[in-house]
């Protein structure tokens, strides 16, 4: 018997209309995926109880399950807003400029509901067979970019028990692959404060995190819900040093790492080739509140860099209700929201 194309591997998403249920019908959104990788974790009750003998263990029973989904992927316009949105679980609202529509995304603040996120079904082909896995509950999202690299994101989620199938089950029985290009890292730009987008900064990283967790209750061996914490975001950036000023340092006039100012930060990755009228496509992360720290300078190369790192802080103008740390946009050729 021959062996399975690891190359034919496809990843496939459906919003759940019930929580770990996978719906029979519903719009499915197949990601380009590198790296993906199914994690059954299945724990295990250790029988240790004497018997007499100098014997540790005498038996193992099956204790909870839960499953993880971690997988990378290029970040691709018409199919990024499907992290977004389980990361921060807001309604997506669809502005539009003939056909380029921008969707806006912030954070889901409804207490009555738990502010949970959308949960999705997932379905992985690994070349032999198709995995799918209901409940799934975004954890965290790392999303990273440089100038000599393309952006990639970096994904978790917190799933059910999977579900193995020899043939493509449904909503999962067609095939369609993104038709966009990739986002490349050197079409990043970064602005602080509204000013002009800084010119320096050669990589960065932007984490969101929802420290998902299964919450196991008694009758049954798999999680009650898969429950997304509240949001945590981080980042750094590596900057040259390309002026004697003291960048992110005081006392010069740009130092603000070592002093309480929070700065509003947006990163914007454009595509430079997905163009939909006079727009390309992009995906971008508002901070109105960011505030960075830990300015530290490396001299591992043949020049000097900078590094430095930030967490957005609560605000209400990233926030439809309350307070949020962060809020995203994204412009593609999609009419409808996610």
């Amino acid at each position: 018997m021959a062996a399975y194309l690891s190359a034919s591997s496809y990843l496939g998403f459906v919003a759940e209309v019930t929580p770990g249920t996978t719906p029979g019908t519903g719009t499915v959104f197949y990601l380009p995926v590198s790296t993906p990788q199914v994690t059954p974790n299945q724990t295990f009750l250790r029988d240790e109880a004497f018997r007499g003998s100098p014997v540790m263990l005498y038996d193992m029973v099956q204790g909870n399950r839960h499953d993880e989904y971690d997988h990378k992927s290029y970040c691709y316009a018409d199919t990024f807003p499907v992290f977004v949105k389980g990361l921060l679980g807001g309604t997506d609202t669809v502005t539009a400029t003939t056909a380029s529509y921008s969707h806006a995304i912030p954070l889901l603040n409804t207490p009555a509901t738990g502010s949970q996120p959308p949960t999705y079904s997932i379905c992985d082909f690994d070349g032999a067979n198709w995995f799918t896995l209901p409940g799934a509950q975004a954890s965290d999202l790392t999303l990273t970019f440089g100038a000599e690299v393309a952006a990639e994101a970096q994904m978790k989620w917190i799933t059910n028990s999977y579900v193995s199938a020899t043939s493509a089950p449904a909503p999962f029985t067609t095939l369609s692959e993104s038709a966009e290009h990739l986002i490349p890292g050197w079409d990043t730009s970064i602005t602080i404060s509204g000013g002009s987008p800084l010119t320096y900064i050669s990589s960065g990283e932007l984490k969101i995190d929802r420290k998902t967790t299964p919450i196991f209750t008694m009758g049954n061996q798999t999680s009650f819900s898969n429950f997304a914490g509240p949001i945590d975001v981080t980042g750094k950036f590596t900057a040259v040093v390309n002026s004697n000023a003291d960048i992110w340092s005081t006392p010069s006039s740009t130092g603000f790492a070592l002093v309480n100012a929070v700065k509003a930060l947006v990163i914007k990755l454009t595509d430079p080739n997905d163009l939909h009228t006079a727009i390309n496509d992009s995906i971008s992360f508002t901070m109105t509140a960011a505030q960075f720290y830990n300015p530290k300078r490396t001299r591992t190369k043949t020049y000097t860099e900078i590094e430095v790192e930030f967490s957005g802080t609560a605000d209400t103008t990233d926030a439809t209700t309350g307070y949020s740390p962060i809020k995203a946009t994204i412009v593609n050729g999609i009419a409808t929201p996610f």
